[in-house]
């Protein structure tokens, strides 16, 4: 692959690595970033052997710091250090300047890589879901992210914004083991597509969150349960807002200052076991009964992402014994989840295949075939050969006659509950009413 670009501080003709191709054509707009404290370690050389390092499956970092090194040589001979502390301290000072950039470069490429995923009803799938990662048990640790409600160890928590159907991440936060994911929703709510409809559990409740997403202009079908409290009947013609399900949602103790939101309750389910689902869109030609069903159900992809990042990377547990080099570690892991996504989109779009079809396992196992063992020829054939071998990474089309169960999967403090209660729902009273009408009259229908 030819280049007329400074690589790593130098001038080079081509790519002699096909991975370090690959990767580099998502991290080129490090290129642009200056630290003027770099010797040796540039924002693009480090940024390119921090997710050689995360698709690595050495023992250590320092192992897999060794092995990026060696596949990163042909291309960096000049701008490169020779040690992981010189690297991961580069990490460390670059990553302010580093990471907002790549990030909003990342959420550029997922908006063009959603043109070739197809749409459910029109909509453009998201999902939000938190989740913690375990730490080393050092002091540095525990000072920096806290020791979070395992009572046991540190732990860091991300919120991860996610495309349902391909696992493409879209955006993200990290924060300490306490964490509240709906804080980081609210921050990560303004850059959310505006053709997108977000699905989040009953994790993400309350008022500040919808009125922020509103306030956004972003849509949300989120399902709610027993700590939903809820108005029906505030303005008047409610019978004809009953029989679109709407409902309002207004804390009692800030009626005078914000204004209530009116929202639409959705139930679907069985009669035994019904989900109650709530959504800002109140057209229901826009968003049926029938496809918020099958909408919400596709919100399993967020948890398939978390599988992916923490199981086939092995960001379960971090490695990283300093707080600081913890979040950079954890940075990095999802920037090369996302990275490897796109990858594997851009080349099943070329060949005209699903994008639904990727299967990330299968990516990071051509991908880390490349990085030890090398895919053959260099330069334009490498990757023609990387090309067809990721082309190969898709789900297989067996139908299944029945749901995977785990042999050993034994009930913890943290397993799920299932039997979530209906939303507490009640007509508003005549108080309410009028204060309503007295206050915002240009919520009335």
């Amino acid at each position: 692959m030819k280049t007329d670009r400074s690589i790593g501080g130098c001038s080079c003709a081509v790519y002699r690595q096909p991975l370090v191709a690959k990767i580099d054509d998502y991290l080129s707009c490090l290129s642009r970033v200056e630290d003027p404290a770099a010797r040796r370690w540039t924002p693009l050389a480090s940024g390119t052997a921090a997710v050689l390092m995360a698709l690595d499956v050495g023992c250590s970092l320092a192992v897999r710091c060794e092995d990026a090194l060696a596949c990163m040589k042909l291309d960096f001979s000049c701008g490169l250090g020779d040690t992981f502390n010189g690297l991961i301290k580069a990490l460390e000072r670059q990553a302010t300047l580093s990471l907002p950039v790549l990030k909003a470069e990342l959420r550029t490429r997922a908006r063009t890589a959603f043109k070739s995923i197809p749409r459910v009803a029109g909509w453009t799938l998201l999902a939000v879901d938190g989740s913690k990662e375990d730490l080393p048990r050092t002091v540095d640790n525990e000072s920096v992210f806290g020791i979070a409600d395992n009572g046991a160890y540190p732990q860091a928590f991300t919120t991860v914004i996610v495309e349902v159907q391909s696992g493409l991440a879209w955006d993200w936060r990290v924060g300490p083991g306490r964490s509240d994911e709906r804080a980081h929703l609210r921050d990560m709510a303004p850059q959310l597509p505006d053709d997108a409809l977000l699905l989040g559990d009953g994790g993400f409740l309350g008022y500040p969150v919808w009125s922020t997403l509103m306030q956004a202009g972003k849509s949300f079908l989120i399902r709610v349960g027993g700590n939903a409290r809820l108005l029906t009947d505030l303005f008047p013609d409610a019978h004809i807002e009953r029989r679109g399900g709407i409902v309002y949602a207004w804390p009692r103790h800030q009626r005078h200052r914000v204004p209530p939101l009116r929202l639409r309750l959705i139930k679907v389910g069985s009669r035994e076991d019904p989900v109650h689902l709530l959504t800002n869109v109140l057209d229901s030609t826009k968003l049926s009964r029938k496809a918020a069903g099958t909408i919400y159900r596709l919100r399993w992809g967020v948890e398939l992402f978390y599988r992916t990042l923490k199981r086939t990377l092995g960001y379960a547990k971090l490695r990283s014994r300093s707080g600081r080099r913890a979040a950079v570690e954890l940075e990095w892991g999802l920037i090369t989840a996302t990275i490897v996504a796109l990858i594997g989109i851009r080349v099943l779009r070329r060949r005209r295949i699903d994008a639904r079809r990727l299967s990330p396992s299968g990516l990071l196992r051509v991908l880390r075939g490349a990085l030890l063992r090398g895919v053959g020829a260099l330069s334009h054939e490498g990757v023609r050969i990387l090309d067809r071998a990721l082309a190969g990474a898709v789900k297989d089309r067996y139908r299944r006659r029945r749901p995977k169960h785990s042999r050993h999967n034994p009930t913890t403090r943290n397993t799920p509950v299932t039997n979530i209660q209906p939303p507490q729902i009640r007509r508003a009273t005549p108080r309410e009413r009028r204060l309503a009408l007295r206050k915002y009259p240009s919520l009335a229908p």
